[in-house]
C-alpha cells in the first residue's frame, strides 16, 4: 500500500515535486490564514460586545474586506519564503531577505505607504463602505464601493469609478456622517421691497419646519443695497433633508411674496 502511494507523487528533487510541495505549503497557509483571519475578526466582535460600541453593518463589512485583503498578503509572502527555503541556505534566505526588504524600501515606497494606509484604515474607522465621501488631496467625491489594503474604490455621481491609493488618503471629507445639512436659500429683491420683504421671512421662520434644527438666519453677504439686495436664508436642516427642506420653504417663500405682491418684481434662486 505505501509502494502504491509513493508512486502517486512525483520523485524527489524534480520540478514535478517542488511544484507539488509549493501548491501543499500554499494551500496549508492559505487556510491557516484565512482561519487566523475568522479568529482575529470573532474577537473584534467580542470585544465591541463588551465594550457595548456595537459595529454597524457597513462597519463589519468594511472590516472583513481589510482583514481578508490583509491575511491573503500574508499568506502570499510567507509561501514565497518557505518555497525559497526549499533552495536556498538559511543564512543565505536571512540575507538576501534583508537585502531584498531594503532595496524595496527605496523602489516601491509609494506601494508600500499604500499598504500602510490600508492597516490605519483597518483599525481607524474614517470611513466605511456605503459611506459618501471626498478625498480632499484628490478631490475625489463618491460613494465607497470597496476598501482592500492597497485600495479604495468609490463611485463617482456620474457613474465613474476612481481607484484611490491607500496611501493618498490623507484628507477625508465624509458627508455621511455630516450633523447637518445646508438649505440655505438666496433670494434677490427690490429694495423699496426690502422692509416688507424682511418682515415676511422673519415671520415665516418662526415655524421653518420639523426638519430644521435652529431658527434660520437672514443675512446679506456683500452687504451691499442698490436698486436690489441680495438676502441669504441661512438654513440648518436634519443631515440628509436638505433637498426636502429647501422644496417646502421655496414654496412657502412664494406663497407668501406672491399673497404679498412683492414676487412679481423679485427673483430668487
Amino acid at each position: 500500500m505505501p509502494t502504491i502511494i509513493n508512486d502517486l507523487f512525483p520523485a524527489p528533487d524534480t520540478f514535478s515535486y517542488f511544484l507539488l510541495r509549493g501548491a501543499l505549503t500554499f494551500l496549508i497557509v492559505a487556510l491557516t490564514a484565512r482561519c487566523l483571519s475568522w479568529s482575529i475578526w470573532r474577537l473584534v466582535l467580542s470585544q465591541s460586545v463588551i465594550s457595548h460600541h456595537k459595529l454597524s453593518e457597513r462597519r463589519q463589512t468594511t472590516l472583513r474586506s481589510l482583514l481578508r485583503s490583509l491575511m491573503d498578503g500574508l499568506a502570499v509572502i510567507i509561501t514565497i519564503v518557505l518555497v525559497l527555503g526549499m533552495f536556498v541556505p538559511p543564512t543565505a534566505l536571512i540575507t538576501g531577505l534583508g537585502l531584498f526588504s531594503a532595496g524595496l524600501g527605496f523602489g516601491a515606497r509609494p506601494y508600500v505607504s499604500d499598504f500602510l494606509g490600508g492597516v490605519v484604515l483597518l483599525f481607524e474607522d474614517q470611513f466605511v463602505i456605503g459611506d459618501k465621501v471626498e478625498i480632499g488631496d484628490r478631490k475625489v467625491i463618491g460613494t465607497v464601493e470597496q476598501v482592500s489594503l492597497r485600495t479604495t474604490r468609490i463611485r463617482g455621481d456620474m457613474g465613474e469609478l476612481w481607484i484611490v491609493p491607500n496611501g493618498d488618503v490623507r484628507t477625508i471629507r465624509n458627508f455621511t456622517r455630516g450633523s447637518f445639512s445646508s438649505a440655505n436659500i438666496r433670494l434677490t429683491v427690490p429694495t423699496v421691497k426690502l422692509g416688507e420683504t424682511l418682515i415676511i421671512l422673519l415671520d415665516l421662520i418662526t415655524e421653518p419646519g420639523e426638519d430644521v434644527l435652529e431658527r434660520p438666519e437672514i443675512i446679506s453677504e456683500e452687504g451691499e443695497i442698490g436698486a436690489t439686495t441680495t438676502l441669504l436664508l441661512r438654513v440648518k436642516a436634519r443631515h440628509g433633508t436638505a433637498p426636502k427642506v429647501r422644496r417646502q420653504l421655496l414654496a412657502r417663500i412664494q406663497a407668501e411674496l406672491s399673497e404679498h405682491c412683492v414676487l412679481e418684481e423679485s427673483f430668487y434662486n
